[in-house]
């Protein structure tokens, strides 16, 4: 047996004893930054982003961190996907208004009449991406949620007694079918983001606009409108997406985390929370001094409906597989309907 010196022997100890006794430290969380063009009061972060990212992180045990960027800090709603792409955010939410070329099949969600509610839309979209009908429009990024603000109404500054009084009327449009729709009504469809609409209505560069009642709270368009007509113009669909590479790079935790929350549970969330926050803003309205709200005419229903009805025949002509991705989504929409 070979016997060490002494000293040979106390400082192996003293290693040995450090080796034990030093703590160790968990490699720190990866962050992610998410866009979000929207105010942050918006019913979308307080009922939708800030409670995922609260989910995700404490499912996460410590391995991501996820930073909401709310306004234009890092990028608008024209620009918000590309720069998702370009890694400028990891995670974005953003409407498809603007990418109308690139999600021609997506926007099968917006065409009028093809929906009850904004949950409807959020499932059947989210159900078609997950079979692969919808799947080729985003291999570029992954899909963290899709859903839709409420249906589109007619909000203006001037009275809306009947269809005859829209002809020649300016309204802001944030989507191609929204800007047929107004075409077809006998109106003129400027197409801008939500944020521009204030101003643009204020100013009077458009006369009133084809919004959901929840960008009406959060643009505070009840300031510029005073006059609100509740048709089934179609929903606004909406995304959550995820740059692939930030993806890529996350600890298996922070996947397993992400993958959790995201998905169809998400997506529905969203969908409820339009919902109600399109009922709500609603219901406050038609309680405010100055303010007019009500549907359609009895006797205009089906004219309204005989002359919107061309812009879904339009677009499943235009789209690529249009017909499959319509009775896809519709087949979805009613097994929504049953529960299923």
């Amino acid at each position: 047996m070979i016997s060490l010196p002494a000293r040979h022997c106390v400082a192996a100890a003293t290693a040995a004893a450090i080796a034990f006794t030093a703590p160790s430290f968990a490699a720190d969380p990866v962050q992610l930054k998410f866009g979000f063009p929207a105010p942050a009061a918006s019913f979308v972060n307080t009922q939708g982003m800030t409670p995922w990212i609260k989910e995700v992180e404490k499912a996460a045990e410590g391995t991501v961190e996820i930073k909401l960027f709310p306004g234009p800090t890092l990028g608008n709603f024209r620009n918000i996907y590309d720069r998702t792409l370009k890694g400028v955010v990891d995670i974005a939410f953003g409407i498809f208004g603007p990418l109308a070329g690139q999600f021609r099949q997506t926007a099968v969600a917006s065409l009028p009449f093809e929906v009850n509610s904004s949950l409807e839309a959020a499932l059947g979209l989210w159900r078609l991406t997950e079979n692969g009908t919808l799947a080729k429009e985003f291999d570029k990024v992954k899909v963290l949620a899709l859903f839709a603000f409420p249906s589109a109404h007619v909000h203006t500054k001037s009275p809306i007694k009947s269809l005859a009084e829209l002809k020649g009327m300016k309204f802001s449009v944030s989507s191609r079918e929204l800007g047929q729709i107004v075409v077809n009504l006998g109106g003129a469809p400027v197409s801008m983001p939500p944020p521009d609409v204030y101003q643009s209505i204020s100013r009077g560069l458009v006369d009133g606009v084809i919004i959901p009642w929840t960008a009406v709270r959060t643009f505070k368009l009840l300031e510029v409108t005073n006059y609100h007509v509740e048709a089934p113009l179609g929903v606004s669909p909406a995304y959550v997406l995820m740059n692939k590479a930030a993806y890529a790079r996350l600890p298996q935790k922070a996947k397993q985390a992400i993958d959790r929350y995201s998905g169809e549970p998400f997506s529905r969330r969203l969908g409820m929370a339009a919902d109600g926050a399109a009922r709500a803003q609603s219901k406050q309205a038609s309680t405010m001094a100055g303010q007019t709200v009500r549907g359609i005419p009895d006797n205009e229903i089906e004219e309204w409906r005989s002359r919107i009805k061309s812009v879904v025949d339009d677009w499943t002509s235009a789209t690529p597989n249009g017909p499959n991705v319509l009775a896809a989504f519709r087949e979805e929409i009613k097994k929504i309907r049953a529960g299923k």
